[in-house]
């Protein structure tokens, strides 16, 4: 099995959505139950963090600078000039204090997707819900463990999204136009011991899938058919994206949550980023329209 190699010098406790910026040659990534985030030059290495104030799950770029979020209390914008989070007006979920945003990402048409899940994830009342340009916003899908990695076939018919403790990648027939979603059906099935978390979609449609607990990314073609697995040298494998100057890296966050002091000794490199390089290229994701 190849393996990915670590990257950067940040270690976030729980890194998770990572993104990057092809224009600005940037990496970021959250530490998502600090309510963190980083921004990592490419080129040089050096970093910057941000702190959101709350539980940071999904972070996406907008057109006009801004940060779209997803955290504890819905969606809002972060700017980073100002260090000021701004929600928007009656926010999804807001007053439900035992959920927070989890993951998310931008459709072709620049909506923002995110979803919630219960802080343990024990009861399926998570949502999924589409923030539009005018902040206006609706719920898509519910009855929902850990909503997760997610994202867009790159003809656009499809949309994708995985949750966590049902051990599956969900597929809707996609409406790019109106932004809703249809004729949900099972398009990759694990097993009950095994837990895919963020993923990223090539620009063949082949899925590259974070495993919680399984210290690997696993690649699958379009139709969900597994081809490889990357090795990453730590328990928790949270997300991945695809970046570099050419689109091949995948960047990979992992966690250091949950592990004992024996595991924390096993697992030195829990937090850090990884790169592996691939012979696929990403798609360039879009950008938040505000």
């Amino acid at each position: 099995m190849q393996e990915a190699k670590p990257i950067f010098n940040i270690k976030p406790q729980h890194g998770e959505a990572p993104i990057w910026c092809p224009s600005a040659q940037k990496f970021y990534c959250v530490d998502l139950l600090k309510g963190e985030y980083y921004k990592v030059d490419w080129k040089t290495g050096t970093s910057e963090k941000f702190n959101i104030g709350q539980e940071l799950g999904v972070m996406a770029l907008g057109d006009d600078g801004r940060i779209v979020v997803g955290v504890r209390d819905g969606f809002g914008f972060y700017d980073e000039t100002k260090n000021e989070l701004q929600l928007i007006e009656n926010s999804p979920e807001i007053e439900v204090k035992n959920r927070r945003m989890n993951d998310g990402a931008i459709d072709p048409k620049g909506r923002f997707f995110a979803g919630t899940m219960e802080y343990d994830g024990a009861n399926p009342t998570g949502k999924l819900y589409c923030l539009h340009q005018n902040q206006s916003w609706d719920c898509l899908d519910e009855n929902i463990y850990i909503t997760n990695g997610m994202g867009w076939s790159p003809d656009k018919s499809i949309y994708y999204m995985i949750d966590t403790f049902r051990n599956v990648m969900y597929a809707y027939d996609y409406d790019v136009e109106t932004g809703t979603i249809s004729n949900k059906r099972n398009h990759i099935q694990w097993q009950k011991d095994e837990y895919p978390d963020g993923m990223t979609i090539d620009c063949e449609g082949g899925f590259w899938v974070a495993m919680w607990l399984g210290s690997k990314v696993s690649h699958f073609d379009a139709s969900g058919q597994w081809i490889e697995d990357i090795h990453v040298p730590v328990l928790h494998t949270t997300s991945c994206c695809f970046g570099g100057e050419d689109l091949k890296t995948l960047l990979i966050t992992t966690s250091n949550l949950n592990l004992s002091e024996e595991e924390q000794n096993k697992n030195p490199l829990a937090g850090r980023c990884f790169a592996f390089e691939t012979n696929v290229v990403g798609q360039i994701e879009p950008r938040f329209k505000t």
